[in-house]
């Protein structure tokens, strides 16, 4: 099967949601045009990557009833999507998240397994660490998400693999030490 990828490679504004969604929803547009099959944004896409103590007021849930997703959900009836964003579990953890929208459903979400803590990264004091790897289906077979650290160490894609992953992809969003 040919598969029409695309990558935006967006600039975003820290912690304004509703600025980076209608950044979203302006690509998804132009990939609709484009006959795009699947439209890939970076890490933290919804949000911006140097949240710090943001990280509260910027988490989403991937359902049809939140704010943000419902957007999101609709328009991924017409080509699939995935986005970075804040997520929080039921017992208030926020994990830095990649959710894979198709046909107005969340088919996975993949929490971030390894967050850095050096240098300029200090992710592990703002988020919980996911605790697991997996490929799931999709139209264009069996696909495995990875965020940024995860896809340096040489498990996570040997798991994916291990678990029938067709498609591998891998999103990143890292500040450059230029950023202040």
């Amino acid at each position: 099967m040919k598969l029409n990828l695309a990558l935006a490679q967006i600039n975003t504004k820290l912690g304004d949601v509703e600025s980076n969604l209608a950044k979203h929803m302006d690509y998804i547009k132009q990939a609709r045009a484009e006959k795009t099959d699947l439209l890939v944004f970076p890490e933290l896409s919804l949000t911006g990557y140097v949240l710090q103590d943001l990280v509260a007021s910027v988490a989403h849930k991937p359902t049809e009833d939140d704010p943000v997703f419902k957007h999101l959900l609709k328009a991924s009836r017409d080509l699939d999507l995935v986005i970075g964003f804040v997520d929080e579990d039921s017992r208030h953890r926020f994990y830095i998240a990649s959710a894979y929208l198709s046909g107005g459903k969340v088919l996975h979400v993949h929490h971030k397994v390894y967050l850095p803590t050096y240098g300029l990264f200090d992710e592990g004091r703002f988020f919980a660490w996911g605790d697991s790897i997996r490929a799931f289906d999709t139209r264009f077979g069996r696909v495995g998400m990875l965020i940024c650290e995860d896809f340096w160490h040489a498990s996570p894609p040997y798991l994916l693999w291990l678990d029938g992953a067709d498609i591998m992809l891998f999103s990143s969003a890292s500040p450059g030490p230029w950023i202040k």
